[in-house]
């Protein structure tokens, strides 16, 4: 197994950020100042409810709705709202075509996979995966389950980075130059379930998911970014979002990733 130590003291850096301001030499100020100030998220993914998302600052808020002609209806809505810490879903699925949730006491049947890419540095100029997006930029591929033996599991997906050439095709998320299994995580850069990337809650089958991108190791834009999911049964997409009506030319459907701004 891969050390990652480095990645525990982002986990315990990123933790911290939440629990104090620095001032202008980096220390912390006093926890008694009046002037300190904690950052708390508009979105709770512990409160057993998802009604905030109508209050949240309209000109933040993205969304992606898949559509009536797609050519996989697997993902049917995505809400995006990204603030100072984490990048805050809300994801709505096609309960006509995810139906296999897996199997109790099986754990060869993946359940429902989800995946999310990022174009963190809103560049063409790297990243890749032509397979699903009209822009071929992803560069951080985060894979989790939203369901896993017929239960609702919590989302806390590996991070991958993308490893093949910029503008490529391709399932290119790990190291070409080494061989990979469980004990380097399948060459993730950081594991499932290694440090807490993400959290959700399922309120009547709408997954409300946070990540936190402190914890996500990639170059990051400072104000907006490109953001793109799928869903999966047995390993294979049912559906894509974004994705637009088919076409003779692109039967596919491929779309341009959402463009999401941060709420700073």
């Amino acid at each position: 197994m891969k050390a990652n130590w480095k990645w525990a003291l982002m986990c315990v850096a990123a933790l911290a950020l939440v629990a104090c301001d620095k001032d202008k030499k980096g220390e912390p100020q006093d926890p008694q100042d009046p002037e300190e100030e904690t950052f708390v998220s508009k979105v709770n993914v512990q409160d057993n409810s998802i009604a905030e998302w109508d209050n949240l600052p309209s000109n933040f808020v993205f969304e992606t709705v898949c559509p009536d002609d797609a050519a996989m209806l697997g993902l049917k809505k995505v809400k995006v709202y990204v603030d100072k810490l984490y990048i805050n879903l809300l994801v709505e699925y096609d309960p006509e075509t995810v139906t296999d949730f897996g199997e109790p006491g099986n754990e060869d049947n993946p359940g429902v996979p989800f995946h999310v890419y990022l174009n963190t540095d809103n560049s063409d100029e790297t990243g890749g995966y032509a397979d699903e997006f009209a822009d071929a930029n992803t560069d951080i591929c985060l894979e989790g389950a939203l369901y896993r033996e017929g239960k609702v599991v919590v989302f806390n997906p590996a991070v991958f980075k993308w490893w093949g050439e910029v503008g490529g095709s391709g399932w290119e998320w790990m190291d070409p130059s080494t061989t990979h299994d469980g004990s380097d995580f399948w060459g993730a850069i950081v594991g499932e379930g290694q440090l807490p990337v993400a959290n959700s809650q399922c309120i009547n089958g709408i997954f409300e998911i946070q990540i936190m991108r402190e914890l996500i190791p990639a170059t990051w834009d400072e104000d907006e970014f490109g953001i793109g999911f799928d869903i999966q049964q047995n390993w294979s997409s049912v559906g894509v979002l974004p994705c637009a009506s088919p076409t003779d030319d692109d039967p596919s459907g491929l779309a341009h990733k959402l463009q999401v701004k941060i709420d700073k």
